[in-house]
């Protein structure tokens, strides 16, 4: 069995971009991993007890509200580390949309749902592409996501559903040929618990992980048309993404369709699917 953590960064009222991510993890590795993560996190905070005690990422590197007191180079050298860990231990799913070009998608190509399930189920789909793939996987992958009430039950319902509609997210070819493998009923996220979970970010923390894969490539694509926050951050952020991309899954070729025409056109211009 693997979890991935999932969480979500930006919203209108912040600007355009709206990056959801995942970190994915074997269940033998976890309580390995965990005791690392809340090890890090836990000296961290306990060399400033003035600090929040829940890690926004948001916060932390721009040394906001409590983080102020914190000097940046610590923050920043503590963010690098979060990021060292995570590539360590796991695999890394994401997606940028742009939420004007979402909305223009959504009305032109009929998706019906919000931009957090058109998020959520691309990372799904990553997520079964991957492990379809692997030979004799044993076990399947649960997605729990930063505590959403309201979409978290939507999205159990889309991944028990499995809609054909987005089977060109992880379809494969047949052995030895070039013809697209159609997908059977049966074989539809079927590398993916069809119930997804919520919990309280201070209650996990690789759902904090999450929260900064999440920032980190949210603010990378940000800076591609915005000026930074203060000197350097384009440089420290970009350093960041390094440190991530060779562990991210990509949605590779596909045999196209209605869903990668709207991912396509919903995606915001600066990432690549």
């Amino acid at each position: 069995m693997k979890f991935a953590y999932v969480d979500e960064s930006g919203d209108k009222p912040q600007g355009d971009v709206f990056v959801m991510a995942g970190v994915q993890i074997d269940a033998y590795k976890l309580r390995k991993h965990t005791g690392k993560f809340d090890k890090l996190i836990s000296d961290f905070l306990a060399k400033h007890p003035s600090a929040p005690k829940e890690l926004k990422t948001k916060a932390l590197v721009n040394g906001e509200g409590g983080w102020r007191q914190v000097e940046a180079k610590e923050r920043k050298r503590f963010l690098s580390e979060i990021c060292d860990l995570a590539v360590e231990c796991g695999t890394v799913f994401a997606i940028a949309l742009s939420f004007t070009a979402f909305e223009k998608a959504a009305k032109e190509k009929g998706f019906n749902g919000t931009y957090w399930i058109a998020a959520a189920m691309f990372v799904a789909g990553l997520v079964q592409k991957k492990m379809q793939a692997i030979r004799k996987n044993k076990g399947l992958t649960v997605l729990i996501f930063d505590e959403n009430r309201r979409e978290v039950p939507k999205l159990s319902d889309a991944l028990h559903e499995a809609d054909r509609w987005y089977d060109p997210l992880y379809q494969i070819r047949k052995k030895g040929q070039g013809e697209w493998q159609e997908i059977s009923e049966s074989a539809r996220f079927n590398q993916i618990v069809n119930t997804a979970f919520g919990i309280k970010s201070h209650h996990s923390s690789f759902i904090q992980v999450a929260d900064a894969v999440c920032y980190i490539y949210r603010r990378h694509v940000e800076l591609k048309t915005e000026q930074e926050n203060w000197d350097g951050e384009k440089e420290y952020i970009g350093g960041l993404v390094s440190k991530l991309e060779p562990k991210r899954e990509r949605l590779g070729n596909t045999p196209g369709g209605p869903s990668i025409a709207f991912y396509e056109a919903a995606r915001h211009k600066e990432w690549s699917l």
